[in-house]
């Protein structure tokens, strides 16, 4: 259990491990959208959201015991590593060989982004896009992790090599330095038929960087003669940007990958194509889904008429009262687009009505802020 009471001691310090920083999880979940093309390219409205919510599997850590194991893996721990450069794929193979207890205490990353893949692929199949975005944006957060190799080797903070403190060196204060330098074009997303091997391939990839990133660190102390410099951060951003970009390149890309793959299993449900119709009527009177949806703070609603006319629209909350002043508009026939602005609302899930004088049909959207 000596990594897990590291991590308590880390948090009683005010000093939290954190994959790439605050910084970095956001570039990684919010540049993954570029890689959607084709009938993927309606999540790119997820981006907002993606990168809002790229740390919120961090902050988990200080209310749910359960979370820190979640994002490494002490992988140089594991004898059969060391002997053959693998280790059991399957969790419960991992267990069975080694214990519980040992599987915990050496963490379980790749295990973590396969279940958040499962939950994606639930939601994605129930159309519960609220749930999906949040699954997408931890999913974001542990595969960004796993390209950290300080977050894949028991000696995660130099402690073996003399380095200690190297951790938060690069992972934060680093990349908080030089994150806006960080560039890179995306590759578009690709369907993983097998998505736990891909996940411990890359992490047996990622692991081979951790040598390369010590070296940096010896280097950049030599050349500055300490680790607290502003020479120093400089020479640590040169010997390491070109893998370290590497990194948060393939970090993206395959966040990108496996929300693609989650959304093809679940059968393409869309984002913009359901159609909420007036019940037993056949009528050109009709409402589609908002989009985008979940939303901060602003959301299209789009509405056809058979003839030109004034249409009120009404925000409830869910327990039934108004939530905003009503938008009355003077609409043509046809297609309808009107903007609801929520940036003054809290978030929860909202029904909207759209009536035309004669004929009201409703909805249910989610501010998510």
């Amino acid at each position: 259990m000596k990594r897990l009471l590291h991590i308590v001691l880390i948090v009683s310090a005010a000093v939290v491990f954190c994959g790439w920083g605050y910084n970095g999880h956001k570039i990684i979940n919010k540049t993954a959208v570029y890689s959607f093309s084709g009938e993927m390219a309606q999540f790119q409205v997820w981006q907002s959201l993606l990168e809002q919510h790229a740390s919120d599997a961090d902050d988990r850590k200080s209310t749910d015991p359960t979370e820190g194991p979640k994002h490494y893996i002490d992988i140089d721990n594991y004898p059969e590593f060391i002997s053959s450069g693998h280790i059991p794929h399957s969790f419960d193979s991992a267990v069975a060989l080694h214990g519980l207890n040992f599987v915990m205490d050496q963490g379980i990353l790749p295990w973590a982004i396969i279940a958040a893949y499962d939950s994606l692929l639930q939601s994605f199949t129930r159309k519960d896009w609220t749930k999906a975005v949040l699954f997408a944006a931890d999913l974001g957060h542990y595969v960004a992790d796993a390209h950290m190799p300080l977050h894949i080797t028991r000696n995660y903070n130099g402690q073996y090599t003399g380095q200690t403190g190297i951790h938060s060196r690069y992972e934060s204060s680093m990349i908080n330095r030089y994150y806006t330098q960080i560039n890179y074009s995306s590759d578009t997303a690709l369907f993983i038929p097998n998505i736990s091997e891909y996940v411990f391939l890359f992490i047996y990839n990622n692991y081979l960087y951790k040598d390369s990133l010590l070296s940096a660190d010896l280097a950049a102390k030599t050349a500055a003669g300490n680790t607290t410099s502003d020479l120093y951060y400089l020479k640590m951003w040169e010997f390491t940007s070109g893998f370290t970009t590497a990194l948060f390149k393939n970090a993206s890309d395959f966040l990108a990958s496996i929300i693609y793959s989650a959304w093809v299993t679940a059968g393409k449900p869309s984002l913009i194509t359901d159609v909420i119709e007036e019940p037993g009527r056949i009528t050109t009177f009709s409402l589609k889904q908002n989009f985008p949806n979940p939303f901060n703070p602003s959301t299209n609603l789009s509405f056809s008429l058979s003839k030109p006319g004034a249409v009120k629209i009404t925000v409830y909350s869910i327990n039934g009262s108004v939530a905003a002043p009503p938008i009355i508009k003077h609409c043509s026939a046809g297609i309808n687009v009107i903007t609801f602005n929520g940036s003054s609302l809290p978030s929860g899930v909202y029904v909207y009505t759209v009536n035309d004088g004669q004929r009201m049909l409703s909805g249910k959207m989610t501010l998510l802020k």
